[in-house]
């Protein structure tokens, strides 16, 4: 291994080897840390160089590590994480005096509901603070690791040694319908909720789900379904139509307030779900991360 001077040393090659690790590619590794190809093989250039090994050869169209890469991997996360201490910025012991910048990933509807009411609390007792929420990414994981991200807020967690998660709260479906829906303030029946046109949530498309599988087991099914992407979109179509919908309680509670709907039980038997906070391990003695914590916990508890 070739002897470095320590002036030479650059933590951006960090940066690089841990992207090429995730994405096998020189133009993936480029897409994530918004440098150009040419930039990223030039670094892959010094790597090999600092550490005489080819890191990664090719085969068809993606890089393949080699064994001395692959033991990089969790050495060039944890000295990432060691550097991003470091260099982040510190939090008096008053929040009025913290300049920070925070990226939030979260599904669409919890950012609609959750947004507000945060960002109430902390313009008020942090206006340095500023907040990035950004759409559900299954990549989450990686990107805590790679120092993109501060949080994840959702339903399905990973359990992975280097996260940590909080349950935020512990929800339940419901129907919604217009405040002048036939149905509306009835007791909802097996037989009307099956019948009824039903607009459910799926990204994919999808257009069965829990509640079809506990309506089978009665013998009924839904015939008429209408698919949207997020429970916002299907509040204000059931807004606007006939159609029911069945979304989380608390976005229901949420919406009700600025639209004309109502919520109905769900005359099924459904299983409750919890929405959780998600970090990395290496955020979580930090000051002003614990704080920012404590201020999406309490603005939940807001909603009710």
């Amino acid at each position: 291994m070739a002897l470095m001077n320590s002036a030479d040393i650059d933590l951006n090659l960090l940066r690089v080897l841990d992207a090429l690790l995730d994405t096998g590619s020189v133009v993936g590794a480029a897409a994530r840390l918004h440098l150009s190809p040419p930039a990223v093989s030039r670094s892959l250039g010094r790597l090999r160089k600092v550490l005489d090994d080819p890191l990664f050869v090719r085969a068809g169209r993606e890089l393949v590590p080699t064994e001395l890469a692959k033991s990089l991997r969790v050495p060039t996360q944890a000295a990432l994480g060691e550097a991003l201490k470091i260099l982040r910025p510190s939090m008096s012991s008053d929040p009025i005096h913290l300049k920070r910048r925070f990226a939030i990933r979260a599904d669409d509807s919890i950012i609609a509901v959750l947004a507000i009411p945060l960002m109430e609390r902390v313009q008020m007792s942090a206006p340095g603070v500023d907040i990035d929420f950004l759409r559900d990414d299954l990549n989450y994981v990686t990107q805590f690791r790679n120092g993109e991200i501060d949080f994840r807020i959702g339903v399905h967690v990973e359990d992975h040694r280097d996260t940590r998660s909080e349950v935020l709260l512990t929800d339940r479906f419901v129907a919604i319908v217009h405040k002048d829906h036939s149905l509306a303030g009835r007791r909802l029946t097996k037989r009307k909720f099956a019948d009824a046109h039903h607009v459910t949530v799926s990204p994919v498309g999808k257009r069965t789900g829990p509640i079809d599988v506990a309506l089978a087991e009665i013998g009924l099914d839904r015939k008429h379904i209408t698919t949207v992407t997020s429970f916002v979109v299907a509040a204000h179509l059931v807004a606007t139509t006939d159609q029911v919908g069945s979304v989380p309680r608390t976005i229901a509670k949420t919406m009700a307030r600025a639209l004309p709907i109502v919520s109905l039980e769900i005359p099924l038997s459904l299983p409750t779900f919890d929405v959780c906070l998600t970090w990395h391990d290496r955020h979580n003695d930090d000051p002003a991360h614990q704080w920012l914590r404590t201020q999406i916990v309490d603005a939940v508890r807001d909603l009710g």
